[in-house]
């Protein structure tokens, strides 16, 4: 009897089986789907930190960059970013998150990790205004690295480009000569690199070579600068040697 009644009581479980199959099945789908949910949005909760982390690695690098600038100059620095930039063809000019508080003045050099950038000539309470060297109203004095001969760069109102004017045919220039601050006016300190002359033509029956050079600073590039300020190092200086 218990031979004969085993096919029998399997197959009357086939239909509570199947049941209980679907049943698990209607329950776990939802699970599933949230858990894939989760897994999902963390997946691009953590590619957007990557993403975020690279930018930080990014920035931390330039400001390492910049510290490492700043360590090799002389005069006193101080730290700024910025905040807006006005790049164009009359007016390149960039405004910085330091101001009176921070003792920013008219006239101080700003530089980042390779060479100048300009000069401030605007100074608010919180913020101020600097002057790109390739603005097309701005001069500054340089000396040429290899020979010490001095001339004047100006602005054209183009990012990769500084005009070299009034060097006669006699200038001893050349292509790759690097041009560096001369100290003179006293707006920047002498030996900061400011252009690279990459071109130089000599025109038939003209006075002057056409001279023109790029700079070195990067000026669409850098998101924080150095603000240099060689009165702080004199006061500091006098002070000392007076303590001594």
């Amino acid at each position: 009897m218990s031979v004969l009644l085993t096919p029998i009581q399997y197959l009357a479980s086939v239909p509570a089986a199947v049941g209980r199959y679907f049943t698990a099945s209607l329950t776990a789908e939802p699970d599933v789907q949230i858990a894939y949910d989760n897994l999902r949005n963390e997946y691009f909760k953590l590619k957007s930190e990557t993403l975020l982390l690279r930018t930080l690695e990014e920035e931390n690098q330039g400001l390492r960059e910049l510290l490492d600038a700043s360590q090799r100059v002389q005069e006193k620095i101080t730290l700024a970013e910025l905040v807006a930039v006005s790049l164009d063809r009359y007016n390149h000019r960039i405004s910085i998150d330091r101001g009176l508080r921070d003792r920013v003045y008219v006239g101080q050099a700003v530089i980042d990790d390779l060479g100048v950038v300009g000069q401030v000539t605007e100074v608010m309470p919180l913020s101020s205004m600097v002057v790109l060297i390739t603005d097309p109203g701005h001069a500054m004095p340089v000396q040429v690295a290899r020979n010490g001969l001095r001339t004047i760069v100006y602005g054209t109102g183009e990012l990769s480009r500084l005009r070299v004017p009034f060097l006669n045919q006699n200038s001893d220039v050349k292509v790759g000569d690097l041009l560096l601050s001369s100290g003179l006016g006293g707006r920047f300190p002498n030996g900061y690199p400011v252009a690279e002359i990459d071109d130089v033509q000599i025109i038939q029956d003209e006075k002057f070579i056409r001279v023109s050079a790029r700079p070195i600073a990067k000026l669409d590039r850098s998101k924080h600068v150095l603000l240099l300020s060689r009165e702080n190092v004199k006061t500091t200086l006098s002070k000392t040697t007076e303590t001594n």
